[in-house]
């Protein structure tokens, strides 16, 4: 039987992404009044272009990441702007190298590290060391939920499942 879970995590703004999205809007507003300054009726449609590349520009702060547990093999996602979906990294679970809790958790500087947490707190994060053909060692960063958590720990090797 397919054991078979998956669980969507919104990405939360900071202050810096506000700050980016202010700067893009802001910087847009001038191009277009300094367009239509110098270039009167026929700069339009470039203003139209350039308000809609913005929009796009924009959008893309919007991320989500989509965890998808399949017997044993963890797959995550990063979906921008409800639209577009990249797969990150596929973890074997049953070959995980370290698992736990990312609260007071010094984590190996040598690795690569994947975040595909909420960004909230570090409470309810935790990590997955494992060994990735593309990132070689690398720990991910993840925010399950508890049925996620659950799912997870069933496929870890006994003796990292705490």
């Amino acid at each position: 039987m397919d054991s078979f879970k998956e669980q969507l995590v919104t990405r939360k703004s900071d202050n810096s992404v506000f700050i980016k999205r202010a700067l893009i809007f802001i910087a847009s507003l001038l191009i277009a009044v300094v367009l239509f300054i110098f270039l009167n009726v026929m700069s339009l449609i470039l203003i139209a272009m350039l308000f809609w590349g913005a929009y796009i520009l924009i959008r893309n702060f919007d991320v989500e990441y989509e965890y998808i547990c399949t017997n044993g093999d963890l797959d995550i996602d990063k979906i921008t702007a409800k639209s577009r979906r990249k797969r990150l990294i596929s973890v074997d679970l049953k070959s995980v190298s370290d698992f736990g809790s990312l609260k007071g958790k010094n984590l190996n500087k040598d690795y690569s590290i994947i975040d595909a947490t909420s960004g909230e707190s570090e409470d309810e994060s935790y990590f997955i060391q494992c060994k990735d053909t593309k990132y070689g060692m690398c720990n991910v960063l993840i925010t399950p939920d508890e049925d996620m958590l659950e799912v997870i720990k069933t496929y870890l090797p006994r003796t990292i499942r705490r």
